[in-house]
């Protein structure tokens, strides 16, 4: 519990939406700061009467898990954080009755730069949020900061910009069943190219976002977009946490995609993933790489635990808590990172 005279007013108050691995992380991150739990909810029938305290492993709290119609009325919470599974259209869904109510949301499930995605759902969850007075924000690692924050903030120091190019190679050896079947790891080659094409494999679904919203903050809009989706082929065996590869078998995929801003520079982006990866036969080393071409050229690199399962969970989490007081602060309405003034750490100090 953050350490201050409240002067008599009450903590913050917060909702979970999504009781996974995620969403409890979120709940012992933001409590750490003091922020108080006061709803949780999750689809998952198993779940729902529970301890919400006992899910995310910080005790009983007499919280119990329960549906979205249960706890949406007004003043019932601060913030709503937000972690399901990535897409956008049930995202927005799960957002709109609580920004109505007034109740802000913080997601980090597919809505980082929504215009990008769907012009219209885009419109009815700013409509929503500025008919309750309340702020949608959607953050985290990637996207919300790899791909599209940090090239965001290198480009203000460039007179001029012909591109941007930022990529990211991440270990995918640690992830459990899901993410590796998202992904497509351990399916042979043409397994893979069927299910790109009839959509059941999306890769990086957000990377349209990322370009959106870095094509936004330099004052223009998406224009060109084009993506490709290839799959990296193991020649040897490898074993991950679940996944066992073998050689001839898909162990890794690299998204690119391109799109340029209307007010001029190119953008490219590269989102890569192998179990186990070998710089010398995949071709890709693990890392962030942010490079822009202009005027001056920049090139920066990120290492440590960004591109690692701990790493990955962590700062993801605390993107979506330490966005809490910019969130709030923020004018009603669908916001995005292009919009808010540079996140920081935050040490948990606000009170309502």
């Amino acid at each position: 519990m953050a350490e201050q005279d409240n002067g008599g007013k009450r903590p913050l108050r917060m909702i979970q939406f999504g009781m996974g691995a995620a969403g409890g992380a979120i709940i012992r991150l933001a409590r750490s700061k003091g922020v108080e739990l006061v709803g949780a909810i999750d689809a998952d029938p198993a779940k729902l009467g529970k301890d919400a305290g006992e899910l995310a492993g910080i005790g009983a709290n007499g919280v119990k898990v329960t549906t979205p119609d249960a706890l949406c009325r007004r003043g019932v919470a601060d913030v709503m954080f937000h972690a399901t599974r990535y897409r956008p259209k049930e995202s927005a869904d799960d957002a709109i009755p609580f920004l109505r109510v007034g109740v802000n949301f913080i997601s980090i499930s597919g809505v980082s730069y929504l215009p990008s995605f769907d012009e219209a759902l885009a419109r009815a969850v700013d409509a929503a949020a500025r008919e309750g007075g309340a702020t949608a924000l959607g953050t985290g690692l990637n996207p919300g900061l790899l791909l599209d924050a940090i090239p965001m903030l290198m480009s203000s120091a460039c007179e001029q910009i012909t591109l941007v190019h930022a990529s990211r190679v991440a270990d995918f050896s640690p992830w459990g069943p899901e993410t590796i079947n998202n992904y497509g790891m351990g399916l042979w080659p043409n397994q893979f190219e069927e299910r790109v094409a009839s959509g059941q494999i999306s890769l990086h679904a957000e990377i349209s976002h990322s370009i959106g919203m870095i094509a936004h903050a330099m004052g223009g809009t998406m224009l060109d977009f084009r993506q490709e989706r290839l799959s990296i082929v193991s020649k040897t065996r490898r074993v991950g946490k679940v996944a066992v590869i073998e050689p001839g078998q898909v162990c890794g995929f690299r998204h690119i995609a391109t799109a340029r801003s209307s007010t001029g520079p190119a953008i490219k982006l590269e989102h890569c993933g192998v179990v186990r990866p070998d710089p010398a036969a995949d071709g890709v080393e693990p890392g962030t790489r942010v490079r822009i071409e202009g005027m001056p050229n920049i090139d920066v690199q990120l290492g440590g635990e960004l591109n690692e399962s701990r790493g990955v969970y962590a700062a993801t989490v605390a993107r979506a808590v330490n966005a809490m007081p910019y969130v709030i602060a923020a004018p009603p309405g669908l916001t995005n990172l292009a919009n808010l003034p540079m996140m920081a750490w935050w040490g948990g100090s606000l009170r309502s």
